[in-house]
């Protein structure tokens, strides 16, 4: 995939986090004006972890299904975080549309020929 798919996809997934996150609704990142743009530009996280250079074989380790897994655990614990302060609040919005948007690029690496490799390498 390239960097606009990503990039589109990680939108679409932000949106819909902070959609669905209806009860917290209580910052600024879940209104879509503000979570789009975030979702847009952090669907390219894992390529900017690990830039392709020119090499089409440069999925390591945060290019994984081990990440990919991990991720799913941490969102999942992340989304039943009941913070209380304005701060944690917004650490919990921010922790939810980066995830949301690396989970996107990672499922659309997997349905590609390459698909992702188990663990990778650690560089």
């Amino acid at each position: 995939m390239n960097g606009p798919t990503h990039q589109f996809a990680g939108a679409v997934a932000a949106f819909a986090i902070a959609q669905h996150d209806s009860k917290n609704k209580t910052t600024p990142l879940h209104h879509p004006a503000v979570a789009i743009p975030i979702g847009a530009y952090l669907g390219k996280l894992p390529d900017m972890i690990e830039p392709s250079l020119g090499n089409p074989h440069h999925r390591q380790f945060f290019h994984s299904l081990t990440v990919l897994g991990l991720l799913g655990v941490g969102m999942h614990k992340v989304y039943r975080w009941d913070p209380q302060d304005n701060v944690k609040q917004l650490l919990r919005g921010l922790l939810l549309l980066g995830g949301a948007a690396y989970l996107s690029h990672l499922a659309l690496d997997a349905l590609t020929s390459r698909s992702l490799p188990i663990l990778g390498k650690i560089r």
